[in-house]
């Protein structure tokens, strides 16, 4: 999977660059992005796990 840099800021308003594999881009809402829009399910290489981002809060990308 390709490797990704995001910009992006969290819903507590904390903006970070965070290093991801994107594994699905999906319509949908959690329990930190409401209501539903389109998120990317991805895995956060910084924090070992899967993570949802919202489109709408990714600022900037860059492949590595």
């Amino acid at each position: 999977m390709k490797r990704v840099k995001i910009l992006y800021t969290n819903y507590r308003g904390e903006t970070a660059i965070r290093t991801i594999e994107p594994k699905e881009l999906i319509f949908a809402e959690n329990e930190y992005h409401k209501p539903a829009q389109w998120l990317l399910v991805a895995h956060d290489l910084d924090k070992n796990a899967e993570r949802t981002f919202a489109m709408k809060d990714i600022k900037s990308w860059t492949s590595e």
